[in-house]
């Protein structure tokens, strides 16, 4: 497999970590991609448009993959809101003795 090859199927690879929610994967792979993609650079030069090309198309997919990344992290420190806010909710009922309603007797 050509260099630039091998650096689209490693970024199939993170896009579906990323998609799984495997994160330490998904870090993983992204260093392994990045490595390739210096390795590719270094030996083909930006001489060529297709390198161009392929780099703006690289470029767009990382882009998604941080947006995918970012909307997950958003989502994951919202449910943890929710439940650091059902906790304090819990605590807050369960100190408060039940008083009886001297309006009712």
């Amino acid at each position: 497999m050509n260099g630039l090859g091998a650096v689209l199927e490693m970024t199939d690879r993170v896009q579906a970590a990323i998609a799984a929610g495997d994160w330490q994967a998904a870090r993983d792979l992204e260093a392994m991609r990045r490595g390739l993609l210096e390795q590719w650079l270094a030996r083909v030069g930006l001489a060529d448009s297709g390198v161009v090309a392929a780099l703006t198309d690289l470029e767009r997919r990382t882009r998604h993959m941080d947006g995918e990344v970012q909307h997950h992290r958003r989502r994951i420190l919202r449910e943890v809101q929710t439940v650091k806010t059902g906790r304090a909710a819990a605590a807050a009922y369960g100190a408060d003795p039940e008083q009886p309603d001297s309006a009712i007797s």
